[in-house]
């Protein structure tokens, strides 16, 4: 019987990475930040990161999957410089925020490479 962490997902919220993103999202929006156009752009990034792992997750085509996935990374970049902005504000202070960013862009990346990599049983293109 296989491992449950290698069982393939059945669904979005299945994917560590989604997990991750979404409770980065949720952490965020129940921060209690100031109302501030850079808060407001962090808590917008975070929701998009975690929207675009769903949209790659029901992509069949690789590239479409790829795009989608590199669009949630670009969101990462994002966060980590809102965050570095609002700490510069002194809006947050980004070190606990910093570390879920990392943790999900290392997830995130891991996810792309991890699709990125021709399978076994599958022709190069």
């Amino acid at each position: 019987m296989a491992d449950k962490d290698f069982l393939p997902a059945k669904t979005y919220r299945d994917l560590v990475v989604w997990q991750k993103a979404h409770a980065l999202a949720i952490k965020l929006f129940e921060m209690n930040l100031p109302q501030h156009a850079v808060t407001t752009k962090l808590r917008e990034y975070s929701l998009q990161c975690a929207a675009d792992i769903v949209v790659s997750y029901r992509k069949k085509n690789r590239n479409e999957k790829l795009s989608h996935l590199q669009s949630a990374l670009e969101h990462v970049e994002h966060m980590r410089y809102y965050a570095h902005v609002a700490s510069d504000l002194g809006l947050l202070s980004s070190e606990p925020i910093d570390a879920h960013i990392n943790e999900v862009g290392f997830l995130l990346n891991n996810y792309h490479k991890s699709i990125t990599k021709p399978r076994d049983n599958e022709a190069y293109p």
